[in-house]
């Protein structure tokens, strides 16, 4: 299984802990540490360390880049980056020690100019080219879950996070034209909507809770009205699986023909950033496992709580995947 991850915004993720946060006063921080992060990049690690091999590109900066470069180079994560002039963002994330509340301070992500842009293009068109040449069967971005032969090659390209500055909203939607493999869609608002709409929408997305309301302009109150309008979106867009995440709800993974809920585990949670991405990270796995729809949900949930479990954004461990694994249920 050959897979490709595009982190478009890498970032430095600085997380404070504080002994109980005091808003518009003073906060003597205790303790802090630095993360290499990015919403690709978690994806890579979490996989890295479930076990599998895969190839993370998309861009880098010359300011900080290297302690992005480095990290890679030090988990053992293959990246090819376009490198791009300014500065790495910066994430601010405050931990509140006495409610386990994190509130976190975004930087957006440097402006990326077009020839850039179109240098990662030219590099995903390489890949996808280099993949049909090697597979025999290739599987299409639609292609229902029943008919996707994970025992032959399959080439997954997984797609996370936000455009940073210049970058087109339409960007996913062309990748996806560009893949001849499945798709994972990992974004919300127009990204999310453009990509859906297109002649090759992804297989599968995974947006949260609040990603699915705010970017299609619904209320979705229960887990029943959840299902009818993701099997709504299934049936309009040919977008084969949804995973939809709600945070201390649980998660909802919903086909054309069946749906399946997991309630959130029971976890003493050292940080929240990571989760989306780790959940993503377990249906990759489950996928390379040739599991089905309800394993593929397992996966993703407890890939969830091994990460939320480790400080920081320090992604799940295999160890910790294998002890929640048992642990996770499905309704």
């Amino acid at each position: 299984m050959n897979i490709t991850i595009t982190n478009l915004t890498p970032c430095i993720d600085w997380q404070w802990a504080t002994p109980s946060f005091t808003y518009g006063g003073l906060n003597r921080a205790k303790s802090g540490k630095k993360y290499v992060a990015g919403k690709g990049i978690n994806v890579s690690a979490a996989l890295k360390n479930l076990g599998l091999d895969p190839l993370c590109i998309g861009y880098n900066y010359r300011e900080n880049g290297d302690f992005i470069s480095q990290a890679m180079d030090n988990w053992g994560i293959r990246h090819d980056f376009v490198t791009v002039d300014g500065a790495v963002r910066t994430n601010i994330k405050l931990y509140d020690n006495a409610t386990g509340e994190m509130t976190e301070i975004n930087q957006s992500g440097t402006f990326v100019p077009a020839d850039a842009q179109n240098i990662l293009m030219g590099e995903l068109e390489k890949l996808a080219t280099e993949t049909t040449s090697h597979s025999s069967q290739n599987c299409h971005a639609n292609a229902s879950l029943s008919k996707l032969n994970v025992s032959k090659p399959l080439h997954l390209l997984v797609l996370s996070g936000s455009m940073p500055d210049g970058v087109p909203p339409d960007t996913y939607k062309r990748m996806c034209d560009i893949w001849p493999g499945p798709v994972l869609l990992d974004t919300g608002g127009e990204a999310l909507r453009l990509a859906l709409a297109g002649e090759k929408p992804p297989f599968c997305i995974k947006p949260n809770l609040y990603e699915l309301t705010s970017g299609f302009g619904v209320e979705l109150p229960t887990k029943e009205s959840i299902v009818v309008f993701c099997k709504g979106l299934i049936q309009k867009y040919g977008v084969s699986m949804i995973c939809v995440s709600m945070g201390a709800d649980g998660a909802l993974l919903v086909t054309e023909g069946e749906f399946y809920y997991a309630p959130a585990l029971n976890v003493d949670v050292c940080a929240v950033q990571g989760a989306g991405d780790a959940m993503v990270a377990g249906l990759v796995y489950g996928l390379a496992q040739g599991l089905t729809v309800p394993e593929l949900l397992r996966t993703a949930m407890a890939a969830a709580a091994a990460t939320v479990a480790r400080d920081g954004t320090l992604m799940c461990t295999l160890e910790g995947f294998n002890a929640y694994m048992p642990q996770v249920t499905l309704a």
